[in-house]
């Protein structure tokens, strides 16, 4: 017995094709990895095939003309060397098919055929019998250039050296002797030894098996195929010398073992098969890939040349040993076939293309929908595919269907999926969804805006408890029940950075019975809305009250002076009529300032002021101010020089925004307490200081002290008057004469607002495009 390795010219892209697909790797080698291959393999079968010749000629030459180790008696004669050749070939083609993993390799009895040539005939006719009928056999099976020439090249080397063996260390006694036997027994272990060897160095390349781990692998069964030769030779040998009518008897065992071996070949191909299988159930239960990987495992499970796979949306895949051609022109006889075809079937030659034997094709369906047809097909001269193979194909076929139809719905899932997700993600308003027991399961990221609490600290927790009502002393169960799945309610909720939010919480349960499963809430910001609600109301309380301030005097004295001015003296009704001028002046800096406040927001496009800067001293403007004021708590702490201090303003606005500033601190500070007005010159610009020691402005209203309408106090309540709009338009005219207006405060103690104005440095023209650019940029 002995190994051969099939490979041949379309063979070796088929053996090594199966082996990247038993990895799951790519179904078709890359073309250089396969020319790197080929010229690997072809460079291995020149050498081992020039070793052959090698030794065979060198055998003829040490031992040219001996006598046989064996007498042949009534053997002897002209017809004994055409005999042992006819037998050494149809040793070779009894031969049995074997996978070893996923190459196949062959077992013959082609060596027992050439121990018993070794023995009955001189060196030379036996070497040329083991060569002659080795080719004969190739040409017999047709096969390819490349196996044949390894196979020579193998079996040269190992007959040649086994030959060698036995006539040295047996000589020629003409009877079986205890040298003879030693002789044949290291024959044959050289002969199956070397070929073990040269069958381990082409797996090596061809399906990437380390030649050490196939030689351990092997090593047992190649001992008992050397000792199953050496009986069988001998014993055959011993029979025909002896008793040649016997010989017919001696076949018995070598058949036996044969048929021994087929029903192991086919036992491990069943179990190839099933690993296949396996590993295709495997392919089918992930989708994701079910179609790029399960035409190569189908066909390398059912031993077939070709696997096709034909979509209804015209999609054509094919999978074949290297020979594109004919597997093209297959898939579309198969695409016509398939198409129309309901149920499995097996393809007759004369429904295939050329140069192929056998096939199959089975519909691509499940659920009552068809994808399409999956097809196999095997070369002619190969084993073929029958019905038995049919009933296996089907359930593949309708496995992958199942899977196809996974894909899809999976594709569609994830695409809703993402949807959702995306509107979860860019919703401003705030997504939470609570299960039955009312836990987080989702938490957007809007909430975490809201909120101030992020998705890690809120999943897995109560919603009530997240969002429990600030101005509630209880817990606020959720609103919705069973007659009642859906509703609205308001809470204020305070934030871990103290900050209170006003929120509308939109829920939308599902109720299974009395049993709530899940409960949908949309969180809307109402914040913002109930500020500008806020606001109107406190300016049109602010406005009423401001308005309602000068025109009660003025209402009073025009009533007095119409029904008893004729009676008043002449200083009388002067006092009433510059009491009527002094509030009417007063009302309509109020409704200059509101339509200054109208116009520094117009169209928000923020400040739209038009002033008028020139070089002015900072001294005069604020001595102007202080004396139009009269007030005797003013102080003023200036610069002990006498030189001016030259600025850039416009002197009405700044004479307006200091006299605000003074105002104030004259307003919200005890009647006794004094202001300060302070001067510090600077390299590029004045501070403006005016510090009173009333009761300063709370920190959470500093950053807020210079919007529109922001009233420190309530505007229903407060004790002294003000629109509110006064910081507002200080500032942004500051703002507008490239200066500013800043505060500082501390609650008990008074508050600072400073003006700042830059100092003349430049020409007026500079100055002037400076404050556009500031205006522009607030």
């Amino acid at each position: 017995m002995e190994f051969t390795c099939l490979v041949m010219a379309s063979g070796l892209s088929l053996t090594y094709e199966v082996a990247l697909l038993g990895r799951g790797d790519v179904r078709v080698p890359a073309a250089g990895h396969r020319l790197w291959l080929l010229s690997s393999v072809g460079r291995l079968v020149g050498l081992v095939t020039v070793v052959g010749l090698a030794a065979a000629v060198l055998l003829v030459l040490c031992l040219p003309s001996r006598q046989p180790v064996l007498a042949p008696g009534h053997l002897g004669g002209p017809w004994l060397f055409p005999a042992l050749l006819a037998l050494i070939c149809l040793g070779e083609l009894t031969a049995v098919s074997l996978r070893q993993g996923d190459a196949v390799e062959e077992l013959a009895l082609y060596e027992p055929a050439v121990l018993g040539a070794a023995l009955l005939l001189p060196p030379h006719q036996a070497i040329a019998g083991a060569v002659l009928g080795l080719v004969l056999a190739s040409v017999i099976r047709r096969r390819p250039l490349m196996k044949a020439a390894f196979n020579v090249g193998t079996y040269t080397t190992a007959a040649a050296t086994m030959i060698a063996i036995i006539f040295t260390v047996a000589g020629t006694p003409g009877a079986v002797t205890v040298g003879v036997f030693v002789g044949v027994v290291i024959g044959t272990a050289a002969f199956t030894a070397l070929n073990l060897i040269f069958l381990s160095q082409i797996l090596a390349l061809v399906n990437g098996v380390p030649a050490a781990a196939f030689l351990r692998e092997q090593a047992r069964l190649s001992i008992f195929m050397a000792a199953g030769s050496v009986a069988t030779g001998l014993t055959t040998v011993a029979i025909a010398l002896r008793e040649p009518l016997l010989l017919p008897v001696t076949a018995m065992p070598a058949l036996a073992m044969t048929f021994a071996y087929r029903v192991a070949a086919q036992g491990a191909d069943e179990r190839a098969r099933s690993t296949k299988l396996l590993r295709l159930s495997q392919v089918l239960a992930t989708p994701q890939d079910a179609l790029s990987r399960v035409l190569g495992l189908a066909r390398g499970a059912f031993g077939a040349d070709m696997a096709t796979m034909v979509l209804d949306d015209g999609t054509v895949l094919i999978d074949t040993d290297g020979h594109r051609e004919p597997g093209i022109e297959l898939a579309a006889r198969m695409l016509t076939i398939g198409s129309g075809a309901a149920q499995p079937r097996v393809l007759g030659r004369d429904e295939l293309a050329a140069d192929w034997g056998s096939g199959l094709v089975v519909p691509i369906d499940a659920g009552g929908r068809t994808f399409g047809s999956l097809a196999l097909a095997s070369r002619k001269g190969r084993d073929g595919l029958h019905s038995v193979d049919l009933a296996l194909l089907a359930p593949i076929a309708s496995a992958l269907a199942a899977a196809l139809t996974r894909a899809e719905d999976a594709e569609r899932i994830i695409e809703e999926t993402s949807k959702l997700q995306a509107v979860v993600e860019q919703s401003t308003d705030g997504i939470l969804v609570l299960d039955g027991a009312g836990v987080v399961q989702l938490w957007s990221s809007a909430m975490t805006d809201l909120t101030g609490i992020g998705p890690e600290d809120a999943v897995g927790r109560a919603g009530t408890s997240l969002l429990a009502d600030a101005d509630s002393p209880a817990p606020v169960p959720l609103p919705v029940s069973p007659q009642c799945p859906t509703a609205v309610i308001e809470i204020t909720l305070s934030r871990p950075d103290g900050e209170r939010r006003r929120l509308r919480c939109a829920h939308s349960a599902v109720f299974s019975g009395a049993h709530m499963t899940r409960d949908v809430v949309l969180i809307h910001d109402l914040t913002l809305e109930h500020e500008i609600q806020r606001l109107k109301s406190d300016f049109i309380a602010t406005v009423s009250h401001e308005l309602r301030t000068p025109l009660t005097p003025i209402k009073g004295y025009v009533t007095l002076l119409r029904t008893r001015g004729d009676r008043m003296t002449e200083q009388k009704r002067q006092d009433c009529l510059n009491l009527i001028a002094d509030r009417t002046d007063h009302l309509a800096r109020l409704v200059e300032d509101l339509l200054l406040a109208s116009r520094l927001d117009a169209a928000g496009a923020g400040p739209q002021l038009e002033v008028s800067l020139g070089t002015h001293d900072i001294l005069d403007i604020i001595r102007q101010v202080v004396g139009d004021l009269a007030d005797s708590r003013c102080h003023l702490r200036l610069p002990e020089e006498a030189t001016p201090v030259l600025v850039a303003c416009d002197p009405g606005r700044t004479v307006q925004v200091l006299t605000n500033l003074v105002g104030n601190a004259l307003k919200y500070s005890p009647p006794e307490s004094p202001v300060e007005v302070r001067l510090s010159v600077l390299t590029d610009q004045v501070d403006i200081a005016v510090t009173d020691i009333g009761a300063g402005i709370p920190a959470a209203h500093l950053d807020r002290i210079f919007e529109k309408f922001h009233r420190v106090q309530n505007p229903m309540t407060m004790t002294t008057g003000g629109s509110g709009i006064g910081l507002y338009i200080a500032k942004s005219l500051a703002q507008a004469m490239s200066g500013d207006v800043r505060v500082t405060s501390v609650l008990g103690h008074g508050s600072t607002f400073t003006l700042d104005l830059p100092r003349v440095g430049k020409p007026t023209h500079d100055l002037q495009d400076a404050a556009r650019q500031m205006r522009a940029h607030s």
